[in-house]
């Protein structure tokens, strides 16, 4: 007895055992993925491209997926990556939602050597983590609300003795985990003014109450070049524990307004253009 399989099968077993036309990256061509602390005022990272093969490649476009994410993050080239060589290329992440682990391809379409273009797929590794702690920020982001820092900064006392006084709102979202507020910490710019002065050591329940949080700090350093060449200092991390993702950090973040009542802040507390800069000191 003849057995006819009908031939939109056939090419249907075919077209699953074919994949999407991806070959295996080069022999010594590696992918991991990083997040600086640069990267820290907005949502970038870096996909690094680790070439210790015999020929240059040329990246045309890079796709980070991962369970956690929406879409795709992407890169679009032409990069070259000589031989021998690591690129990092740097990618917008989209927001990632609460689970565990990075679950992440990297989907690379490029050229090898004097190759025809070609895709691959493979798993990145995490260099020193970084990338999964990004998602489990914003879980914990997603988790805590909405954060925020009061428009007007406050100023209490004067020169040697000034404090600036940080007001910050946290207003939970209707649905998710509860989250408990644990204390916030310095930056390059600011340091607690004491033991307890940025510990808020509250519960956030979901669909509660808003919970408000009084900080206080004082300068971190007085060098005039540190406050000059700042990067991070705008961001302070506030510790947010949670059955749903562990423990991490979410970040109070300042508009530029804000900002200037911090450097104004410094310049008085610090004695700028008054006082000798520790550094230059004869």
């Amino acid at each position: 007895m003849r057995v006819v399989v009908p031939l939109l099968l056939v090419m249907g077993v075919l077209g699953a055992c074919g994949g999407d036309d991806t070959v295996p990256a080069p022999q010594g061509v590696t992918f991991q993925v990083e997040q600086t602390r640069q990267d820290l005022q907005g949502r970038k990272f870096q996909v690094q491209v680790v070439n210790e093969g015999a020929k240059d490649m040329t990246v045309e476009h890079i796709d980070f997926e991962s369970g956690r994410l929406d879409e795709p993050a992407g890169y679009d080239g032409p990069t070259k990556v000589f031989a021998d060589t690591t690129v990092n290329l740097t990618m917008t992440m989209p927001r990632a939602r609460c689970g565990s682990g990075l679950d992440a391809t990297v989907r690379i379409r490029y050229s090898y050597g004097n190759g025809e273009t070609v895709t691959s797929t493979a798993r990145p590794s995490d260099h020193y983590g970084s990338v999964e702690r990004f998602m489990k920020r914003d879980c914990a982001e997603q988790s805590v609300g909405r954060i925020k820092v009061d428009d007007r900064l406050v100023v209490k006392g004067t020169g040697d003795e000034a404090l600036l006084g940080i007001g910050v709102t946290f207003t939970p979202p209707a649905e998710g985990s509860p989250v408990h507020l644990a204390e916030v910490g310095g930056s390059t710019l600011l340091a607690p003014a004491g033991p307890d002065a940025t510990a808020i050591d509250r519960d956030l329940e979901p669909g509660g109450e808003p919970v408000r949080a009084d900080l206080t700090f004082i300068p971190n350093r007085c060098d005039v070049h540190v406050v000059a060449e700042d990067r991070t200092g705008g961001i302070l991390p506030l510790r947010v524990d949670s059955k749903a993702f562990g423990s991490s950090p979410v970040y109070l973040r300042f508009k530029e307004p804000q900002k200037a009542q911090i450097f104004d802040y410094l310049a008085e507390r610090c004695g700028f253009g008054v006082k000798q800069d520790p550094l230059n000191a004869p």
